[in-house]
């Protein structure tokens, strides 16, 4: 077992805030002891952590990793008018252009940043249509190589030919049989989303889907007011009502944005207990509209980045602001707080079959760690604000009871020989794209 105190534990959601002068105890990949009385006995491994401060590990309930390279990639030679435009424009064209080892780059060079960042569990989307077969079991090792607990799912569409829908469709049953028994894996049946899959396309997903028991979906939800047109044009009420007809909603369903869903959708998400996922700055990105407050308040949504950052810290604190510059002063908000701390790993924990996403006895050991010395009192009533506007990055980061950051170097991690050939791998990839 492994003793860690001398921490200052901020715990946002759970029933006891903070805990000063606090330690951990931790038996393989689980905390076992929580307190702030320091425990009798022999430990394999103590750590004195001198008064830094520790969040539990962060979650990404929604991630495109192959977009990583993306970052200063030139602008595309048509620019888009609307959201339709911006995907044929910019991502179906860099999918596209993934071959193995720019996917393999991506995923490493996402999954670290990540990692730094204090994440330490990624909900991941994937499409690589010109590198299908063994893509899912690509990122599952290189998740299990940085330590992070990595959802699995390939996105399924009609947009590449009825031969690559097939093999997109194959590789989800195949990671999903793959990894079964893996903790640190968690496999999904992956949608692009509704608008660009036909009535026959849903029909074999759902024969797939149904081989495998309590089996989730993870798709792009009404993100955009064509997804919602087009399921009307095909005669049903929303997207909502399109997928639950084909019996793809169920407990363990991802639907992510749900921007322009119908109230009337909110019940039928409700009644099968799926999860929604809010990604509030790719929103504001693709000028797509905003999750309502009512919506937020209802579905109680986890919190994802959409590939656009790792740093949920970042992306909740810009949601709030992005929410907050369409209010006047005196309106009720959205409490980003708890669709960080409760909402994420109420989910995470649903997705991976066991508990994630707190510093509480039988949760996965994950902690960010920061070295962090404020210039104001930290007490259990003003947590939140130490968290969205006074931490900055954390310099250690343990992972299921191992540290895989340590005063910001990554263990076992060669990351600057990772970022060069992310480098190298993104000069090919925009090439690729042109």
């Amino acid at each position: 077992m492994k003793l860690i105190k001398g921490l200052n534990l901020l715990r946002p959601c759970s029933e006891t805030s903070f805990l000063e002068n606090a330690f951990v105890v931790i038996d393989g990949d689980e905390f076992i002891s929580v307190g702030t009385t320091e425990p009798e006995g022999e430990f394999e491994e103590v750590l004195d952590c001198g008064g830094k401060f520790a969040l539990p590990g962060l979650i990404n309930a929604h991630h495109h990793l192959y977009s990583a390279l993306a970052v200063g990639m030139p602008p595309p030679a048509k620019t888009p008018l609307n959201f339709t435009q911006i995907l044929e424009e910019v991502w179906w064209k860099l999918d596209l252009a993934l071959d193995h080892d720019a996917t393999q780059a991506s995923f490493e060079a996402g999954l670290i940043d990540s990692l730094k960042a204090g994440t330490t569990t990624v909900i991941d989307h994937h499409c690589s249509p010109s590198f299908i077969e063994g893509s899912l079991s690509l990122l599952g090792d290189t998740g299990k190589k940085l330590g992070i607990a990595t959802g699995l799912a390939f996105e399924v569409t009609d947009r590449n030919g009825q031969e690559l829908f097939e093999r997109s469709l194959q590789e989800n049953l195949d990671a999903a049989e793959k990894h079964s028994q893996d903790q640190e894996l968690a496999a999904l049946l992956g949608l692009h989303a509704s608008f660009t899959l036909s009535e026959e396309s849903l029909k074999k997903v759902a024969e797939v889907h149904s081989k495998r028991s309590n089996w989730g979906i993870h798709t792009h939800l009404s993100e955009d007011r064509a997804d919602e047109e087009d399921a009307r044009n095909r005669g049903h009420v929303s997207v909502v009502e399109r997928l639950d007809h084909f019996g793809l909603i169920n407990q363990s369903a991802m639907l992510i944005h749900g921007v322009h869903s119908l109230e009337s959708d909110a019940e039928l998400i409700q009644k099968h207990k799926a999860h929604l996922v809010h990604n509030p700055t790719s929103n504001a990105n693709n000028r797509i509209g905003m999750l309502s407050n009512q919506a937020a308040e209802r579905m109680k949504p986890g919190l994802g980045t959409d590939g656009m950052q790792s740093n949920m810290i970042r992306e909740a604190k810009e949601g709030m602001l992005i929410r907050s510059s369409h209010m006047s002063a005196g309106d009720a908000g959205v409490d980003y707080q708890a669709i960080l701390f409760d909402h994420n790993p109420r989910i995470a924990s649903a997705v991976f079959g066991r508990s994630i996403g707190r510093v509480e006895p039988g949760y996965r050991a994950d902690l960010a760690i920061y070295d962090y010395h404020p210039r104001t009192e930290v007490h259990s009533d003003n947590v939140f604000g130490h968290v969205f506007f006074g931490l900055g990055e954390p310099c250690d980061v343990m992972s299921g009871g191992r540290m895989r950051v340590q005063n910001h170097h990554l263990q076992g991690i060669d990351e600057e020989a990772a970022k060069q050939e992310a480098a190298e791998q993104s000069r090919k990839l925009w090439q690729r794209m042109q």
